[in-house]
């Protein structure tokens, strides 16, 4: 049987009240029909009985949270090295002190072809065209404005990782690609 694991995402952003943010939002935990948040009950007893576990976000992927740009181009090689692929990355501009946005970009894409970049942000230093020039194609690269509404970022996230969950146009025309069998060893 084959075992398949949950995608990835990847957020990047200096700004801890916007990690923080990204980490409500992403990981939102999830309420019963009793109104009860088990996730945070769940939580809890590990923190007080010692699980290790790591338990996926009820949306039905995981996510980790880095700060810099050079973590990010680590973070990505190492996912790809271990056959565990980052889906999408959700990348800030502005990145002080390290690389910024654009140069992260451009080298997670040199990394991998396949990932989806989220460029978010709250300046207009780089324009969508002048991403697409180092981290397209197109269908691989989405721009969008802060603030972003909780909703929104959701959404975005679900359709990026669902592209997972049917047959791509590489498996629907025979083409080779990574094999991701071994993913969550």
């Amino acid at each position: 049987m084959l075992m398949t694991c949950p995608p990835r995402l990847l957020v990047v952003d200096d700004d801890p009240s916007v990690a923080a943010a990204y980490k409500l939002v992403l990981e939102e935990p999830t309420r019963s029909q009793d109104g009860e948040n088990h996730s945070s009950l769940d939580d809890l007893e590990a923190e007080l009985f010692g699980s290790s576990e790591k338990k996926e976000s009820p949306h039905g992927w995981r996510v980790s949270f880095l700060d810099q740009g050079l973590d990010a181009v680590a973070e990505v090689r190492r996912s790809l090295e271990s056959n565990d692929p980052v889906a999408a990355v959700f990348l800030d501009v502005r990145m002080p002190p390290g690389i910024d946005g654009y140069e992260t970009a451009k080298r997670i894409r040199q990394l991998d072809k396949n990932v989806h970049i989220v460029i978010v942000t709250a300046f207009s230093d780089y324009s969508y065209e002048d991403f697409l020039l180092v981290a397209g194609p197109a269908d691989r690269l989405n721009y969008l404005p802060k603030p972003i509404w909780p909703h929104e970022l959701r959404q975005v996230a679900r359709l990026l990782t669902s592209e997972n969950e049917k047959p791509s146009f590489a498996e629907e025309h025979s083409i080779p690609t990574r094999d991701t069998s071994a993913c969550c060893k």
